[in-house]
């Protein structure tokens, strides 16, 4: 009898340690979710069948990025500047044309409009 509860109490103790550890280890190593935000994208000229779109809110955008980063690695040449995003693998390349965004879902971009404030 004596020897069932100590067997239930060490189980107990066991069990707590496994799930503080785990909630502790969860919480310590987060990898993800880092937030990557480009301001003042400029959109360009959109276009839909060859015509401009006229009535946008405004000419750029924010793009805030959801992905997992520990480290940003940045190459600069003549052709603009890339962005690898480690260890994700995503890239963000920046040039005269504009920003390419590869190795992302689209439910890891969000675009906001830049609206000026209006007096």
């Amino acid at each position: 009898m004596k020897n069932d509860k100590n067997m239930k109490r060490i189980i107990g103790i066991i069990v707590f340690i496994l799930l503080t550890m785990t909630v502790a280890f969860t919480i310590g190593c987060k990898v993800g979710g880092t937030d990557i935000r480009l301001e003042g994208v400029s959109l360009g000229t959109v276009m839909m069948e060859g015509k401009p779109v006229e009535g946008l809110p405004s000419e750029k955008v924010n793009l805030l990025l959801d992905v997992s980063t520990q480290e940003i690695s940045i190459a600069s040449g003549a052709d603009g500047t890339v962005l690898t995003l480690s260890p994700s693998g995503a890239t963000l390349e920046i040039n005269s044309s504009g920003v390419s965004i590869r190795g992302l879902k689209p439910e890891q971009i969000k675009v906001e409009w830049v609206v000026p404030e209006q007096d």
